[in-house]
């Protein structure tokens, strides 16, 4: 965690620069990929939007202690235009930011605080999941690869597209399906990640076209039971990598992390159970 909020000091630090995704992953010394993983999961923004929403709730609150210009605080807070960051700011406030001015209200808005270590507070009481702590044996892997960002991600849509694939895959040995979380692809400043659908194979022969074929090496694991729709993940990821993984003997390895989905999984069932493995390593 020290590492961790070693990126919100960063952000801080340089609120009125041009910061990037990799330059906040740097200051914790995490890759991005990974980082960026762990920062949504933490919270509930990606970097991309933490860092417009604390620009906006500063630009907010100097709006009424300073006399700045609109479009001076709009460059101040790197949007390119006084029309954009209007824009920007009625999005996030719904109101735009002449009439905050006028009207004089500090407690109108609902403001982006800096994520502070209090903010984890509630992990440590209200959520409580004891992993298995298991090796797993190397595994083929044969399914489809779908490019997102952190803001469109949807399981449900993923999967879904997946199901009519799944049954060209040949050689499977089980109806259990994998969620793969993998690298990412930089575009300027974004991040593009990938998650790859996919089933367990015997061997790589006759991968159907347009499918990628991936072998996970053997590795040892925190395995995490998730009970409950899948909308509700966002709760046992926060918990996991805020709450048990500081506290615990183990530290995270970058390595692919994945979700096993059994036979017949429901991500609307409130009593499916899939599980979530995390790669380890004792410290």
């Amino acid at each position: 965690m020290q590492r961790f909020f070693k990126s919100i000091d960063f952000v801080e630090q340089h609120l009125y620069d041009k910061i990037s995704a990799h330059e906040m992953a740097a200051a914790s010394h995490y890759s991005t990929y990974h980082f960026s993983r762990i920062f949504k999961a933490l919270v509930g923004d990606t970097p991309k939007e933490y860092i417009r929403k604390r620009r906006l709730t500063v630009a907010a609150k100097r709006l009424l202690s300073e006399d700045i210009g609109i479009l001076d605080l709009a460059l101040d807070c790197q949007f390119d235009s006084q029309e954009a960051f209007t824009r920007a700011f009625k999005d996030l406030f719904n109101i735009t930011p002449a009439q905050y001015r006028k009207q004089n209200d500090p407690f109108r808005l609902l403001y982006k605080d800096q994520f502070s270590p209090h903010m984890l507070h509630f992990l440590q009481n209200e959520l409580c999941m004891e992993p298995e702590i298991i090796t797993r044996p190397a595994i083929k892997l044969v399914g489809i690869a779908n490019q997102y960002d952190n803001a469109d991600l949807s399981l449900p849509r993923l999967w879904s597209g997946f199901r009519p694939y799944r049954d060209k895959i040949k050689n499977r040995i089980s109806d259990s399906a994998f969620g793969i979380y993998e690298a990412y692809e930089e575009e300027g400043e974004d991040v593009k990640f990938v998650y790859i659908c996919s089933a367990a194979v015997e061997n790589f022969d006759d991968i159907p076209e347009g499918m990628v074929s991936r072998e996970l090496p053997e590795q040892l694991y925190a395995k995490f039971v998730h009970k409950g729709p899948i909308s509700h993940l966002d709760k046992s990821l926060k918990y996991i990598w805020g709450s048990w993984l500081p506290k615990s003997n183990y530290q995270y390895v970058e390595k692919p992390d994945f979700e096993l989905y059994p036979p017949g999984y429901n991500v609307m069932d409130p009593q499916s159970e899939m599980a979530l493995h995390i790669p380890i390593q004792e410290k």
